[in-house]
């Protein structure tokens, strides 16, 4: 790919980017969207649903914050009762955060509305495309994550 094509690419995939991600939050009738959490505090329960109970600083270097970011993040989610906060038994200087009943259902509420939604766009493209775009995000996810 020439220089000039390349350009031509990035310009295009600037502007599409932040359409398309817009047109999907406009689909979406969710707490994300609503604005009843940001998008930083459902990656956090996003997170703690996959891996479950974590401390704050596993929450800091996975989202690629810092620890007062982290602790800024959690505060507001266990006022909202989302998070619980548990103290290490053999030290309590180690504090332990995992979803409450609350945030399950929360994360469960928004994951089934997003999957329909992804099901309804991506319904309109062939399995063709669909794998080739999996194959390529795929792709794009690893060169994002790639260790330097």
């Amino acid at each position: 790919m020439t220089q000039k094509t390349l350009r031509e690419f990035t310009r295009q995939l600037s502007q599409l980017i932040p359409s398309i991600t817009k047109g999907i939050l406009r689909r979406h009738a969710d707490e994300v969207s609503r604005g009843e959490i940001t998008m930083s505090q459902y990656l956090v329960i996003e997170m703690l649903s996959r891996k479950g109970v974590m401390n704050m600083t596993e929450i800091a270097l996975d989202m690629g914050i810092t620890l007062p970011a982290a602790t800024g993040l959690i505060d507001r989610l266990h006022g909202l009762r989302i998070l619980a906060r548990t103290y290490d038994k053999n030290d309590r200087r180690v504090i332990r955060i995992h979803l409450t009943p609350k945030g399950q259902r929360l994360f469960l509420s928004v994951s089934r509305k997003r999957e329909k939604t992804t099901s309804h766009i991506f319904g309109k493209l062939s399995e063709g495309e669909r794998q080739t775009y999996l194959k390529i995000l795929r792709k794009v996810h690893d060169v994002i994550y790639e260790k330097p």
